[in-house]
């Protein structure tokens, strides 16, 4: 059973989380009213979960978090902010950029926080225990993906093509820009390394990247001009709306689709969104997708530019390496890039995007 660590100045609080707990089923819980304490005792112990009060005197719930990331006492802990302020809209950013995996609201609903708690600790263990799949997007993966062969159910299978229809009809452009990215960045994984039955589930998940974008409204989405600041804010949010809609479902895949939705406008250099994670704090299907992603943004039609041509993408692909993008990964773009070339003209049958030096079939 999962240990989890509670910590809230409100001492009526902490009583009713850990009521709540117990009757649940966990029984190792660590309850502090001092955060202070908590830091002492959480560095010497990570708990396997820990819940986090956003305000508290003396350290804020965002605040510790911070000093026990910097001792390396929740490398692969799930955290939850709790919070009973007013905009808890805000609170969800700040505390989503400060590494805390989610947000549950004041005054507590017993059965949404109970299933919350479950359906962390059960991630938590997945991760812990090394199973094929997704993992938390706190334990991120240098080198390796999801190993074992994982055959979609129907059911996810028609539920990932619901999903791409709905966003298909949230934006026009979707349609083939989905299916191309994700052969992008099938390919960039096979020079990286990745098996096949690796690729085969970056593959399925890839195209849920900006699934978040059916929650963004139209003013936003189909915008012809350059966005304002506030909607700026508003389509990177794309991101945790995406990683929110699929975080909850049990298929390997569609959990690999929450990962990617939240993590590919991560940039190498930490200077991304949303969490503003660097290196290879990022996950690898993040990473990949980054560049996948981009490589189709340039070449295709925008409403406020041209396509680019595919050699003039790829320099500014390698002009990015160690900023925006894995250097290990562009490597393995440029390794693919033939490969890429002829996927970009098997989907679009458009030789003006390729350039005159590009093999033929």
């Amino acid at each position: 059973m999962t240990s989890i660590g509670i910590v809230d100045d409100n001492p009526t609080v902490l009583g009713q989380m850990r009521l709540l707990l117990g009757r649940a089923g966990f029984d190792d819980i660590q309850g502090f009213t001092d955060p202070r304490k908590a830091l002492i005792a959480f560095r010497a112990k990570p708990p396997g979960l820990l819940l986090l009060d956003y305000r508290m005197p003396e350290l804020d719930g965002v605040q510790l978090l911070g000093l026990l990331q910097q001792a390396g006492a929740v490398q692969h802990t799930p955290v939850v902010m709790v919070s009973g302020c007013a905009d808890l809209a805000a609170i969800r950013m700040l505390a989503y950029r400060a590494g805390a995996h989610e947000v549950i609201a004041k005054p507590l609903v017993a059965q949404e926080f109970s299933l919350k708690i479950r359906n962390l600790t059960r991630l938590a263990a997945m991760a812990s225990t090394a199973v094929p799949g997704f993992q938390p997007f706190n334990v991120h993966s240098s080198g390796s993906m999801p190993s074992a062969r994982w055959d979609l159910e129907p059911q996810d299978a028609v539920l990932r093509r619901m999903l791409e229809k709905v966003a298909v009809f949230r934006d026009e452009r979707t349609g083939k820009h989905t299916t191309r990215m994700a052969q992008y960045a099938a390919t960039i994984g096979h020079h990286h390394g990745l098996s096949l039955d690796q690729q085969d589930l970056l593959l399925g998940a890839a195209p849920l990247h900006d699934i978040g974008k059916i929650g963004l409204p139209d003013s936003v989405l189909v915008r012809p001009s350059s966005l304002s600041e506030i909607d700026r804010v508003r389509m990177e949010s794309h991101t945790t709306i995406g990683y929110e809609l699929l975080r909850d479902e049990a298929s390997p895949l569609l959990q690999l689709g929450a990962e990617i939705a939240l993590s590919h406008h991560e940039r190498w250099d930490g200077s991304g969104y949303p969490l503003g994670l660097a290196g290879q704090n990022i996950p690898l299907s993040g990473r990949i997708v980054a560049i996948a992603d981009f490589l189709d943004a340039l070449t295709t039609v925008r409403p406020f530019r041209p396509a680019w041509l595919i050699d003039k993408a790829t320099a500014a692909i390698e002009a990015d390496r160690g900023r925006r993008f894995d250097p290990a990964l562009v490597r393995a773009f440029l390794d693919g890039l033939e490969s890429l070339r002829r996927i970009k003209r098997h989907f679009d049958g458009d030789e003006s995007f390729v350039s005159r030096a590009a093999t033929p079939y």
